[in-house]
């Protein structure tokens, strides 16, 4: 069975996690990335459309700009994880 002890519950040990040095040029870089993947993917469709001389097709546009955001939020939700992992931890 599990043993707890009272220093892995102390002040201390939480305050060190909040302590961590956190740089937001990751989250930056990281959303910056994600805007320009969902403008991306709008842009393309809406282009196509166009060179196609064909009315835009506003629905389709915002179906795959949106299933875009929601994989870029998973992608980025996953890298963050991977390089910052102390910033999930309750």
């Amino acid at each position: 069975m599990l043993r707890h002890t009272v220093e892995s519950y102390s002040p201390e040990s939480i305050g060190q996690v909040h302590r961590a040095h956190r740089d937001p040029s990751l989250h930056i870089i990281l959303w910056s990335l994600w805007t320009l993947a969902v403008v991306g993917t709008a842009f393309w469709h809406w282009r196509s459309d166009i060179v196609a001389h064909q009315p835009v097709n506003m629905l389709g546009l915002v179906i795959y700009s949106a299933l875009t955001g929601l994989v870029g939020m998973l992608a980025l939700t996953l890298v963050e994880l991977w390089l910052e992992p102390l910033r999930f931890l309750d």
